[in-house]
């Protein structure tokens, strides 16, 4: 008898209609996966910097990306902060760890997808074909906290400079530096500035400088003002201080012109620095010019036999003691009546021969005409002006006719200016019978003429005495 066969059922055949294709497709999934697995490359719709990576292993991502370009750019990035004294502040992008995050971006971008095992990851990869881009954009970053220290440390140094900066006095100009002492740089703003300038330099491949400017200030007008108090000086010419019979103090002028500093000054930016001329204005006389020329020369001078009495001498030698070392400013008027005073008793004098109405009369301070008489022949030959003198009534034996001058308290004077430029000095002095009279100044382009020894008395005398024997010498003249 012949076997039967056993038939399958139909569920089974269905059953196996539906799970061989599944099974078939799980074998093949997983087969796919394994070569994914093995490719290592990034799943499609991913993009990195706009630049789409998919299908790129790693390596050939970072080279698409420009990696080492950009390396080449830290390496190269440099900006230049340019203080208004000219000191620079450099930063670099290896000083403050300038970095990009492209090598984690390409790892990440590899990673999606991935991870979760050989069927999950083929699943992935064959939604990715379809799915929307996943962007990545790469980050540039640098470490703040060391560029803020870089920063910091140079704006306290330069602001330290800057509140040092006070104005500078040389011989000749004031160096002066805007803002010292009211602006300084700013360490937040320049953080900024650095931060900027770094990454603009990495963009364009080449160093950047940026000119750092203070912010405005109007106080240097009251600064230049406190200069201007400072280094001025009043010029001051010497003068002769009758006091001490000598020259004063001198001091040369200096000052400048605070309208021209302050226009130069306000055209500089704050914490440039500028220059302004000092001005010195020269006195007409210094200390020591005027103490060269004071009495330095002799203007004129005479000398005079004295004779006579005991008594005549003591007139003579007080009369010259009140002129002796008299000194005359300019304009000024000597009068000898008002120098030596009334002649009485009481202040010295004696009784001596004095000449009255034609005639050799006793009378006090006889012969003090011998002492305004030699202190006019020494400035007769001179230019100065005389404003008053008259001569004797009767001839005298010590002068040359002419060349005498008589005095009378409250009745007769002689008197004459100092009309040079400079003061003038007299000195008389009584030594035994010779009466010597000096007068000296400054001649200065010839005026005064200086007087010579004109007229010695003893020819003069000599002759009286021939044509008059029975003279005593020791009573002639008053």
């Amino acid at each position: 008898m012949p076997l039967k066969k056993k038939l399958i059922p139909t569920y089974m055949i269905i059953i196996l209609a539906v799970v061989t294709p599944v099974i078939l497709s799980i074998i093949a999934l997983y087969i796919y996966g394994v070569q994914l697995g093995n490719k290592e490359h990034i799943y499609p719709n991913i993009s990195i910097k706009g630049i789409d990576v998919s299908g790129f292993t790693r390596d050939e991502a970072l080279q698409t990306l420009g990696l080492p370009e950009y390396q080449e750019r830290i390496d190269n990035a440099e900006v230049k902060i340019i203080f208004p004294d000219y000191s620079e502040l450099i930063i670099t992008g290896n000083d403050v760890n300038l970095q990009h995050n492209a090598r984690d971006l390409v790892s990440y971008a590899y990673s999606e997808g991935r991870g979760r095992g050989v069927m999950p990851d083929a699943i992935s990869y064959l939604r990715r074909q379809r799915a929307y881009e996943i962007r990545f954009d790469i980050e540039f970053t640098l470490d703040e906290d060391i560029l803020k220290d870089l920063v910091s440390a140079v704006a306290e140094e330069y602001n330290e400079r800057l509140d040092a900066s006070v104005p500078r006095i040389y011989e000749d100009h004031i160096v002066f530096t805007k803002g010292a002492g009211h602006v300084s740089a700013d360490a937040f703003e320049l953080t900024d500035l650095a931060y900027v300038g770094i990454f603009e330099s990495f963009n364009e491949g080449s160093p950047v400088e940026i000119i750092y400017t203070l912010p405005e200030t109007r106080e240097f007008i009251e600064d230049i003002l406190q200069v201007r108090d400072y280094v001025f000086v009043q010029m001051v010419s010497s003068e002769f201080d009758r006091r001490t019979n000598s020259a004063t103090s001198s001091a040369i002028g200096v000052h400048f012109d605070p309208i021209e500093a302050a226009r130069l000054v306000g055209e500089a930016e704050p914490g440039k620095t500028v220059a302004f001329d000092l001005i010195y204005t020269h006195p007409k006389y210094s200390q020591e010019e005027l103490e060269s020329l004071l009495f330095r020369d002799i203007l004129g001078r005479r000398r005079t036999h004295a004779s006579g009495t005991s008594n005549r001498l003591i007139n003579i030698g007080i009369s010259s003691e009140f002129i002796n070392g008299l000194v005359l400013l300019p304009g000024e008027e000597f009068s000898f009546n008002e120098v030596v005073g009334p002649r009485s008793t009481a202040r010295g004098f004696r009784t001596a021969p004095i000449i009255a109405r034609g005639e050799f009369v006793p009378g006090i301070g006889g012969g003090i005409c011998q002492t305004s008489s030699t202190l006019y022949a020494a400035i007769r030959p001179t230019e100065l002006l005389v404003t008053e003198r008259r001569p004797h009534g009767l001839p005298i034996t010590y002068l040359p006719r002419g060349w005498d001058a008589t005095v009378a308290w409250g009745l007769i004077d002689f008197r004459f200016v100092n009309n040079t430029n400079y003061p003038i000095r007299i000195e008389i002095e009584l030594e035994e019978r010779s009466l010597t009279a000096m007068v000296y100044g400054t001649i200065i382009d010839d005026f005064p003429v200086e007087a010579g020894w004109y007229l010695e008395e003893s020819w003069y005398l000599e002759e009286y005495l021939n044509e008059n024997p029975d003279e005593n010498l020791e009573t002639l003249g008053t």
